[in-house]
């Protein structure tokens, strides 16, 4: 970088950092951890949605590509990537999508808290989001703060952030500047928009009746609400029409048993989340109470803001307080609702991804109290602050981490009132120890992740890191920014460092499939860590590659129900598959039906449903020990005339290969084959 002189005095100083760098090295830097799984997961069974979009004829003959034309909340979604796609390529269009939603995320999350965290520069910033990008504790409904793929419920959350930040930092003109996001969220994720726009409202809400410490008046508040609810009128015209083909004419019990019990439990039942997911999400608003009281105690932890910033600072800690305040409230009423009341109105909307939403506000003020415990330089604070950032790693690491922070702030408290003595340095210390040395004992006896050695290093780093002299650092950092070329070479290094993997993982891609390089483990790994390009990596992914080079375009196929990606992968239709599931009554009672003959299942709905939710995957394995002429004839009861089935001498296989059976071999990959139904066992197609 270029170096400026000061004109008031002969000293050179560099000029600032460029602000796309920290962007572009944490971007390079999640992708090498976290990687980029397009082609996978919940796209698995969107994507063909958007094709079967572009090409009508793809898919034709698709029971859940045709039954999610009655009742579609992707309509907004596919609308954008359709345009997308056209121009420039699905793969480089879901990239793009990608890239804007972490930025969108980042700056959302960034001027959260930054305006809760004046007096902190940039840092709390930037450490909230590095926590969103990281932090996996806490997962209730398995809805993370962040994902390496593309997902609607991602973008929306991306605009959600923005919407949330621009209201909390400056109400005034947030009024405005939140209505387009979420109109476009309710747009690409109905559900998601409406519970951001709802909570945004509740907001407004509370903080007019707390005008004195949130500096929100009536009338904002009124304004504000009232274009929260224009702000969702388009997202409801796309889907309410199709709210009346939702229920139909199944039963309410039936309905709640197939959508919530079978198609997304782990999604919308609290009760079936685990105890240590529900002790470390408590642990997000235990440690932003927390942070919220010692700021309000005067424990600023940065530089005395002047009173103007001081009070703006407070009211927007108070705003975000109350805000996730009314979000607790708001999932509790969810909890009752479902749990209580079973109402599938309220449970098929899951409520509980703003669960996701409220780690996301906790994280804003933990940022802060996080960065006020490094900044003592003593090395209780940073082994603290060390150990915190451990715990969002995991939940017992998480449930652990908050233990030993509010232990040591307890005895804090409680001697702040003896001065200056031993006793005040003492205490705290003991209690953190004693408690962090408990939970690394508890740790390594029942948690199954080893947290006890990310802790252990977490302590050292912040025990190591308190030794080093600050002068050191600084004479270090000072060497450093003098020299223009150090400061180049240093950029470089860490660009270097932070997009090697992606970059070798993109040259891997274009590796010629028929190449013995390509199957070679390092490329496979590298396009397994980062898929910019859809190439296959497992059986099911190359049979079906093979299938739709070498099978007519209105072949249709039945398959085992658990793997997901046949159906993109091969671009032909399937009978069924357990994760591409209808939405509305019609077309859930259709897949339910599918399920049942897929897994030769003759007993009762609540019978079906116990034995699917006690042993998942071996009741799904039925399919595998399915004999060759019933696999026959259950291709022809679902109008197909392919099979997906083991491979000849793969476990579980079907005796498939055997010439007196009704399939004929065509194609085997690994663990999986591809069969032809013989023209002589086709009978008459029963719908």
């Amino acid at each position: 970088m270029p170096i400026t002189r000061d004109p008031a005095s002969d000293e050179t100083r560099p000029s600032p950092t460029p602000r796309w760098l920290p962007v572009l090295l944490i971007l390079g830097a999640y992708l090498t951890l976290r990687g980029y799984h397009s082609f996978d997961g919940d796209q698995a069974y969107r994507l063909p949605l958007l094709l079967h979009r572009q090409d009508s004829a793809l898919y034709a003959d698709d029971p859940f590509i045709r039954s999610i034309d009655e009742f579609n909340p992707h309509r907004g979604s596919l609308a954008l990537l359709d345009v997308a796609s056209r121009a420039i390529g699905l793969p480089l269009a879901l990239f793009l999508a990608f890239v804007a939603t972490f930025l969108a995320t980042g700056r959302g999350i960034r001027r959260l808290a930054d305006s809760a965290w004046p007096q902190l520069g940039p840092a709390a910033g930037w450490l909230t989001f590095l926590l969103i990008l990281a932090a996996k504790a806490g997962n209730i409904g398995t809805n993370h703060l962040f994902e390496a793929m593309l997902l609607d419920r991602l973008v929306a959350l991306a605009l959600g952030w923005l919407a949330i930040a621009w209201v909390v930092a400056d109400p005034a003109r947030g009024v405005w500047r939140s209505a387009p996001p979420l109109a476009a969220a309710a747009i690409v994720h109905p559900s998601a928009g409406l519970q951001l726009a709802m909570l945004l409202a509740a907001g407004w809400a509370a903080w007019a009746m707390m005008a004195r410490a949130t500096d929100v008046g009536v009338r904002q508040a009124a304004r504000a609400i009232a274009a929260l609810a224009v702000a969702v009128v388009p997202g409801l015209a796309i889907n309410l029409p199709q709210h009346a083909t939702l229920f139909g004419d199944l039963p309410a019990s039936l309905f709640w048993k197939l959508s919530v019990e079978v198609q997304n439990p782990q999604h919308m039942l609290p009760h079936l989340w685990r105890m240590p997911q529900w002790l470390a999400w408590s642990a997000y608003p235990a440690l932003a109470l927390l942070a919220f009281l010692a700021a309000r105690s005067g424990q600023w932890n940065g530089p005395g803001p002047d009173e103007d910033e001081h009070c703006a600072a407070s009211s927007a800690r108070n705003r975000l307080m109350v805000l996730l305040l009314a979000l607790l409230v708001g999932l509790g009423v969810a909890w009752f609702a479902i749990e209580k009341l079973h109402s599938v109105r309220v449970t098929i909307l899951q409520p509980f991804r703003m669960g996701t939403v409220a780690r996301g506000l906790a994280l804003a003020l933990v940022s802060g109290r996080m960065i006020g415990l490094w900044r003592t330089g003593e090395p209780l604070g940073r082994m603290r602050a060390t150990v915190l950032a451990a715990g969002f790693l995991g939940d017992w690491r998480m449930v652990v981490a908050t233990c030993s922070e509010l232990v040591a702030t307890a005895a804090e408290w409680l001697v702040r009132s003896r001065g200056e003595g031993r006793l005040r340095r003492i205490v705290p210390v003991a209690a953190f120890g004693a408690m962090i040395g408990l939970g690394i004992r508890f740790l390594s006896l029942h948690d199954t992740e080893s947290g006890q050695t990310s802790m252990l290093i977490a302590l050292g780093l912040g025990g190591i890191a308190a030794a080093v002299r600050s002068e050191w650092l600084e004479r270090l950092r000072d060497r450093a920014v003098a020299d223009d070329r150090i400061r180049r070479r240093r950029r470089i290094a860490l660009l270097g460092a932070a997009w090697a993997v992606p970059v070798a993982a993109m040259l891997a891609t274009w590796i010629p499939p028929a190449s013995p390089a390509a199957r070679h483990r390092l490329v496979q790994s590298l396009i397994d860590r980062c898929r910019f390009r859809p190439v296959p990596l497992d059986d099911i992914e190359r049979l079906a590659a093979w299938c739709r080079e070498n099978t007519p375009r209105t072949a249709r196929f039945i398959g085992p129900p658990g793997p997901k990606t046949f159906r993109l992968w091969s671009r032909r239709s399937l009978a069924f598959n357990r994760s591409g599931s209808p939405y509305h009554a019609a077309g859930l009672a259709d897949w339910f039906d599918r399920f049942r003959a897929h897994v030769e299942f003759r007993g009762s709905a609540e019978a079906f449903i116990a034995a699917y939710v006690a042993h998942r995957h071996e009741f799904e394995s039925r399919y595998d020990r399915i004999p060759a002429a019933r696999l026959a004839a259950l291709a022809a009861r679902q109008g197909a005339d392919h099979v997906i089935a083991a491979a000849p001498g793969a476990s579980g296989e079907t005796n498939a290969a055997d010439r007196s059976t009704p399939l004929e071999l065509l194609h085997a990959e690994g663990r999986f084959a591809v069969y032809r139904v013989k023209p002589s066992a086709l009978v008459q197609r029963q719908p």
